[in-house]
């Protein structure tokens, strides 16, 4: 495990790994949980809500929901790297969800009035969700 996060950090330049080192040195890495191979955490940035970080070692797959497009990696993957390699404690073992693909057809398949009232419901019942959703879909078109 070790040697795959220091792959992964070598791939960040050298300002990614500086501020990815500057949020995990303030405890930005929060809800960190590890499973077999995987790495999951949430990440206050500078964004008003924190960017979901998923790491999967062994595949050399990792994401993050920030907009950041200028490299390979972001600081947030920088900052959960960091995190597994320095304070591996903070990450409590838990099951995590599978990766599998979501079966998206039964929504396509709803008429428009019915996919915004299902939208409309989600947003009451999980409003936080729908508001870092929301925000992040902003920052990805901005």
């Amino acid at each position: 495990m070790r040697l795959e996060l220091e792959s992964l950090l070598e791939l960040a330049d050298e300002g990614v790994r500086a501020r990815g080192e500057a949020l995990f040195l303030r405890g930005a890495v929060l809800e960190a949980a590890r499973s077999r191979g995987r790495l999951q955490a949430r990440v206050q940035g500078s964004a008003p809500f924190p960017y979901r970080v998923e790491i999967s070692l062994g595949q050399g797959r990792w994401a993050c929901t920030c907009p950041y497009a200028w490299g390979p990696v972001c600081k947030h993957v920088v900052a959960v790297a960091l995190a597994a390699l320095e304070a591996p404690e903070i990450f409590t073992r838990k099951k995590l969800g599978r990766r599998t693909p979501v079966n998206l057809q039964p929504m396509l398949e709803l008429s428009d009035d019915e996919l915004l009232r299902f939208l409309w419901q989600l947003a009451e019942a999980r409003p936080e969700l729908m508001h870092e959703f929301a925000y992040n879909l902003m920052q990805r078109f901005e």
